[in-house]
Formats: structure tokens, sequence, C-alpha cells
């Protein structure tokens, strides 16, 4: 279950972001306008409590700039090595990485999945406080059997709890939708993107049991970054390319009830841990 909140867009001078990024949308070439440096800037805004998108440019690291740019460095061989030296199955990163990533037809072609989107749960929420064990295993909301939705109503392709453990609800090659913006544009465009649930729980008042927007400080483990980063990067080997990474609220900027997550992201801690899982891979 999502907060459902209607973002509010902060009118400034910058002229980048004059549109909302579903007004960016390049429905001939199914992807945002721009370098895929510019998509990423515009995609990974900060959010505010209550879905204000901060209107000017992230401060992505230059390195992971130039790793958009560039194609993986690491072999699926590498990552298979690392992968059964951490003795991670595939159950836990959306399945097997020698598979494609899903797609969607252009034209009669096959387009394969662009953007890595990431979500937080917005849930549970509490009224007051949040318990003090949420970063624990102790803390019930980390243990990954608690969670379950009947067959083909799954939020996602993949749930991390606090804790940086990860489940496959659906598998990466399977096109699955997760933002009202891919509902706004149609079956067409289901497969273009992968999706990525966050555990965080939410605390109200301000708001009620459903809109609960204050979120923990800090919003995610280390433990969820360093899993967020493998699933990224096994994403991004099985495409062959470096996805477009995106939060949720930047995706549904503009749309009536669109959502405020990922609350409290710190950016700079998930590409240096993209960063340094390269290179920890690539000694493999």
């Amino acid at each position: 279950m999502k907060t459902l909140i209607l973002l509010i867009c902060l009118a400034t001078g910058f002229e980048t972001f004059a549109q909302t990024s579903s007004e960016l949308f390049d429905k001939t070439k199914m992807e945002y306008k721009g370098s895929k440096i510019e998509q990423a800037k515009r995609l990974l805004r900060n959010v505010k409590m209550w879905g204000v998108i901060e209107n000017k440019e992230p401060n992505i690291d230059l390195a992971f700039q130039n790793l958009l740019n560039s194609a993986p460095e690491i072999s699926k061989e590498q990552l298979k090595n690392y992968l059964q030296r951490a003795s991670i199955t595939n159950n836990e990163i959306c399945g097997n990485i020698d598979l494609p990533v899903s797609h969607i037809l252009v034209n009669g072609n096959n387009v394969y999945a662009k953007y890595f989107v990431i979500h937080d749960m917005s849930t549970p929420a509490y009224e007051n406080n949040f318990p003090e064990n949420i970063n624990s295993s102790t803390w019930s909301k980390n243990n990954l059997t608690s969670w379950n939705w009947p067959k083909g109503s799954e939020p996602s392709h993949s749930i991390v709890t606090r804790t940086g453990k990860s489940k496959t609800l659906n598998d990466f090659g399977l096109g699955w939708r997760a933002t009202k913006f891919e509902k706004k544009i149609g079956v067409s465009c289901r497969g273009l993107f992968l999706h990525i649930e966050l555990l965080q729980p939410r605390i109200y008042p301000p708001g009620n049991a459903v809109s609960a927007p204050v979120a923990p400080t800090p919003g995610f483990t280390d433990a969820q970054y360093q899993r967020l980063a493998l699933l990224y990067i096994c994403a991004s080997i099985r495409k062959g390319e470096w996805l477009v990474p995106a939060f949720h609220v930047n995706i549904d900027e503009g749309l009536k009830d669109g959502h405020d997550d990922p609350q409290n992201f710190e950016l700079d801690k998930f590409t240096s841990e993209v960063l340094r899982l390269i290179a920890l891979i690539k000694t493999s």
C-alpha cells in the first residue's frame, strides 16, 4: 500500500524543469528527452514531505555520470562468480542474469527496459513513534515471509527489507506496472520500467494512516543501499547497458494522486555503493 499524495511542484526559474517528467516523455522513442545523464538529473530530483519535488538538479557523482555514458566493464561471468561467493540466489535478484530484461514493442522492434525505478513502501504507518528495532531482524516486517501478495497484484519486481534482504516478486524479464504514469501511457509502456520497493515505515500525524508523511531519518539503511546497488547492477548487466535510475515521485510528477517516495533517500550513498560494488565484482 502506498501513500497517495498530490504532488506539489515548486515554481522556480529553472527552464530545464519547466515541464513535468510526463510531458517530456517521447512516445515515439518511448523514453524521456535528453541524454541518459539529463534524464537521470530530472528523474533523481529529491522529494520532500508531502511529495514536494525540489525543482533543481540533484548532485550526481561525476564518476556515476561517466558510468551511465559507458558500457558495463564487468562481465556476466564476473557477476556470477560474485553472486556464488556471496551465496546470493536468483530469487534474491529477480531472476537469472543470463536472461534478458523485460521489453516493449516499438514499431515491431523489441526495446528493452530503460529505467530502474526506486520506491519506498510507505508502510506500516505508526501514530506516534517508530519501533526502536526497525533496522533489526527482530522487527517482524524485516521478515520476508511477512510480505505476500496474490499473484498478479505484487507492487513491484522486488522488495528490500531494512536488513538488506531482498525477495523477487516478479522476474526482471516480466513487464510490470508500478506507477500511475505507466497506466496513463498504456500497455505499450509495460516492460520499460523495473521497480524496486525499499521497506520504509511512516508516522502520522500530520496526515492519517493512509497519508502518513513522516519517514525515518536516515530514510534507509546501509544494507538497503548495498542490496539496491546489487539489483541495479544485475538488471543493467542483464540488459548489457546501464539503466537510468529514477525516483517514483518523478515518474508520476504532475499526475493526480501521485506519490511522495522515496523519502529521505541519500543519492550519494546509492551511487557510491554502485561504484564500490562494481570494483569488487571486477576482482571476482
